[in-house]
């Protein structure tokens, strides 16, 4: 009884020593383009505010999308988690040729920036992981099932991240995470890539049937037979909650003169028969339980022509799955991606500025 107080006490210490402020100090940088200095310290401030962040969640996210879109990524995150920053200043600024540097210390909720910091992660971003156990026990992390289902996945546009050679994944952390539905440690890993997407399973393999069993009538098995079984999840995030998308199990068979031929046969049966069914999951799921409309706004009493140029740009943008005009200065954009992806894709044109947005709004700026 005394072991169970303290360790729902050294719970209850945790989760409140992550929910009290702390303040942190960081730096950010930004190019001064034109002479516009007043726009580099903005975007400066910005990305070091972003770097407050990481340091106070304790998770580093590998983009340079981040970086070069500091000051949308701000804003995104401030219309969905309220109070991650309490308060900040700048203690220090300079010019460093054309480059803008500012200090700032920055007064942080460590558990509302790491729920930050995972709120951006990409749907169309997807972390792997499906070791296979062979029948000798033997566990192989990459194998020729994974390395095809990301090969498909990327063909399919998808930013695909293999979390197998990750420090802190092993298979006893996907046993773990699978049996206790807490994935958790596996969701901050693939964070860390962008990744808002987990497909994750096992493949356990046995032998099912020996070269030379009876199977009646005085008759002999000419050969051996293995069989692997897939268990899978597919996972997203939602409002810094973990929600299943999908789950499963998959077989597939192999037959050889020897176990080993058996084994190999049936991985290449898994991956030919298997692959393309996971494929076809992921897809649809991706695209159908994130999809949404997405609002964007031409300001400044646009032309029909203008309008049209707009619609022409987000048709050929990557994940937008329709355009539609809802009025003469706004169009209904399907976008299964969060909306701070599709702002920065037209931030990224050189004729488009994005001035605000929202989860489901974006007003967008035409520079003639």
């Amino acid at each position: 009884m005394k072991k169970f107080i303290l360790a729902v006490f050294m719970v209850i210490t945790a989760t409140v020593a992550f929910a009290v402020p702390v303040t942190v100090t960081s730096i950010g940088e930004a190019d001064i383009i034109g002479g516009d200095k007043a726009s580099a310290k903005l975007q400066a401030v910005a990305r070091a505010k972003w770097a407050a962040m990481e340091e106070a969640s304790g998770v580093r996210v590998k983009s340079d999308t981040i970086v070069q879109n500091a000051m949308l990524v701000d804003e995104a995150i401030k219309s969905e988690v309220s109070g991650i920053i309490q308060s900040y200043k700048i203690t220090g600024e300079e010019e460093d040729g054309n480059l803008y540097r500012v200090m700032i210390s920055a007064v942080i909720v460590p558990e509302k920036a790491k729920n930050a910091v995972g709120m951006i992660a990409k749907n169309t971003s997807v972390a792997v992981m499906i070791p296979v156990v062979f029948p000798d026990k033997h566990v192989e992390e990459t194998n020729i099932l994974t390395e095809t289902v990301i090969n498909q996945l990327t063909m399919q546009q998808m930013e695909v991240v293999d979390i197998a050679s990750s420090a802190g994944t092993s298979l006893s952390t996907l046993d773990n995470a699978m049996q206790t539905n807490n994935y958790m440690a596996m969701r901050d890993i693939a964070v860390k890539s962008l990744a808002g997407t987990l497909l994750i399973g096992k493949v356990e393999t046995a032998t099912t049937a020996s070269e030379g069993t009876d199977t009646g009538y005085g008759v002999s098995l000419p050969f051996n037979v293995v069989t692997g079984r897939l268990t899978y999840r597919l996972l997203t995030q939602q409002n810094g909650n973990s929600r299943i998308l999908a789950s499963g199990f998959l077989a597939a068979k192999g037959m050889g003169a020897s176990l080993t031929d058996a084994t190999n046969q049936m991985m290449q049966n898994m991956n030919r028969e298997v692959s393309q069914t996971l494929i076809s999951i992921v897809m649809e799921k991706v695209k159908g339980a994130n999809n949404k409309s997405v609002s964007v706004q031409l300001l400044g009493n646009p032309s029909l022509a203008d309008l049209m140029e707009l619609k022409q740009m987000l048709s050929y943008t990557a994940w937008v799955l329709d355009v539609q005009e809802r009025s003469a200065d706004m169009l209904a954009v399907s976008y299964p991606e969060k909306t701070l992806y599709l702002a920065t894709a037209i931030n990224s044109k050189p004729n488009y500025k994005v001035e605000k947005l929202t989860d489901y709004s974006i007003l967008v700026k035409k520079l003639y």
